[in-house]
């Protein structure tokens, strides 16, 4: 019994030290650049607020 203790302890830290890594929070980020933009890198800037009198 102690020894399912000790593989699930050992499974759990294992987890917790790769499960976020600073590679792979780097990875996710850059690929979400190329998936808006494709190939030319640049992220466009988000649409300017509407001026502030023209409530409906």
């Amino acid at each position: 019994m102690k020894k399912l203790y000790v593989i699930l302890f050992m499974i759990a830290i294992n987890m917790a030290f790769y499960s976020c890594t600073p590679t792979s929070v780097a990875d996710e980020t850059s690929s979400q650049a190329t998936d808006c933009c494709g190939n030319e890198g640049d992220i466009p800037p988000p649409p300017p607020p509407p001026p502030p009198g023209d409530d409906d």
